[in-house]
């Protein structure tokens, strides 16, 4: 299905079978509420490549059943969408999302090796922020009402190296 963006004229493009040239090709286009087009004739631009610059009313998905010389060959569809948003649109909505939106601490698990920069966040705001308890060989990241263990990592020490293993499921 091709996608429009906004309402208005737009480009159809239809390749004649075996890119026929000199073909007359027409189309009816039915509107999202099935309402349908005067008959609709395509210009040929070459090598049995034709368009038609057709007027889409509205927004939602239309259909258009094509025609090579009288012949029906095949029914397109069109989803005609909203404008695009503008670049202030989309600022805002990622200010949205990083300054009012709110996420809740990770569940119990290891972090995952592979996630998305919410997750990430995450991980490292609740480390930072929750309860942590540390022994010779276990640190643990407990959960906001230091009810239970998020995550947790063994570590060790031979006297050179300090070591601090992955964090696995709590």
């Amino acid at each position: 299905m091709t996608t429009f963006s906004g309402t208005g004229t737009h480009r159809i493009i239809y390749k004649a079978g075996s890119f026929a040239t000199g073909v007359t090709v027409t189309a009816y286009i039915w509107s999202p509420t099935l309402v349908i087009s005067a008959l609709q004739t395509f210009t040929e631009v070459s090598v049995g490549l034709y368009y038609l610059d057709y007027n889409f009313a509205a927004t939602g998905v239309h259909f258009g059943k094509f025609y090579e010389g009288g012949t029906a060959t095949v029914v397109g569809t069109y989803d005609v969408v909203t404008a695009a948003p503008t670049a202030a649109e989309i600022n805002a909505e990622i200010v949205d999302g990083l300054i009012t939106d709110t996420y809740g601490e990770p569940a119990t698990g290891a972090p995952p090796a592979t996630a998305s920069i919410e997750e990430k966040i995450s991980w490292l705001y609740t480390y930072f922020r929750n309860k942590t308890l540390t022994t010779a060989t276990l640190l643990t990241v407990r959960d906001d009402a230091d009810g239970s263990d998020i995550t947790k990592a063994t570590m060790s020490d031979d006297g050179t190296t300090f070591t601090k293993e992955e964090f696995v499921s709590g």
